[in-house]
């Protein structure tokens, strides 16, 4: 058998290994409270106070203030939002961390930990691993894995459509490690979303 095939094989069995082992971390979409409208009355009595202008709805799958929305094949930086295929990926954030009280970064090391929302904007269910969907780089093209420790919220289950889930991934690198992309994609699609870090 082609060792590509083995690879792309190996891929698609661990992920729906994941999606059949997790336990759904998928966000449910939050409750609106029920909309309040004005009185008959518009005029306001002298001296009183003026209800403070309402708010506009917010698109759920618009990016933070500041971000931009991008297509594959457009490079995004922290705070910019990424379609891939129907899967709305958001880099909300990028810390340091110096570990927990049972892992820490070997020395010249730290963990570089990305925040990140997905939403399946797709018909059809999505398994997201941080381990097999997401992957970071730096320049001299080293490959790093994602650390497991206590101070992160992991970012792994299955979306069904119009679902999101939120989560963390954290990463172990050399603290002089230069041009991180981090990356997004499926084994089954040739191209991925990347993001400069």
């Amino acid at each position: 058998m082609n060792p590509m095939m083995i690879k792309i094989s190996a891929a698609i069995l661990t992920m729906l290994l994941i999606g059949a082992c997790s336990n759904d971390q998928a966000a449910s979409p939050a409750e609106q409270p029920p909309a309040v409208s004005g009185g008959a009355d518009s005029g306001k009595a002298s001296g009183s106070a003026e209800d403070p202008p309402a708010k506009p709805q917010e698109d759920p799958t618009a990016p933070p203030d500041g971000g931009k929305t991008l297509s594959v094949g457009e490079t995004g930086v922290v705070g910019d939002t990424i379609d891939y295929h129907g899967v709305v990926i958001t880099l909300n954030g990028l810390r340091e961390s110096e570990g927990d009280d049972y892992k820490k970064p070997q020395d010249g090391n730290t963990f570089k930990v990305v925040d990140l929302t997905v939403k399946n904007n797709g018909a059809e269910p999505v398994v997201i691993s941080s381990a097999l969907s997401f992957a970071l780089t730096d320049d001299q093209e080293v490959h790093y894995t994602p650390a497991i420790s206590s101070d992160v919220q992991t970012l792994d289950g299955t979306l069904a459509p119009g679902e999101e889930l939120k989560g963390e991934i954290s990463y172990e690198v050399a603290k002089d490690a230069k041009g991180l992309q981090l990356s997004f994609g499926d084994p089954m699609k040739m191209d991925r979303a990347v993001w400069n870090l």
